[in-house]
């Protein structure tokens, strides 16, 4: 039988915080039982989750498999932002 963890529990081993747990759990990506109204992960699911898992790197490739990389020059619109502190120019 499964060991069965909590939020926490798996935060703290993927290194990530809980609510990115809860994020996993809503869209899907890992599954979890309610057991008493607490929401419990299965070892077995969390080790088949860790397998595809890469904290903090997220996948910039479209469908083709293409990598999406975008080049920032100065014509992009955040360096045309005017006000206190936002401006690149002297003015």
């Amino acid at each position: 039988m499964d060991n069965l963890l909590n939020v926490n529990q798996v935060a703290f081993i993927l290194k990530v915080h809980p609510l990115t747990v809860r994020r996993y759990l809503r869209d899907g990506k890992l599954k979890a039982v309610m057991i008493g109204g607490n929401v419990r992960i299965k070892e077995s699911q969390l080790q088949e989750f860790s397998k595809e898992f890469t904290p903090g790197i997220r996948n910039p490739q479209d469908k083709s498999g293409k990598t999406k990389i975008k080049i920032f020059t100065i014509d992009d619109p955040i360096f045309q932002l005017k006000g206190r502190v936002a401006s690149l120019s002297q003015t």
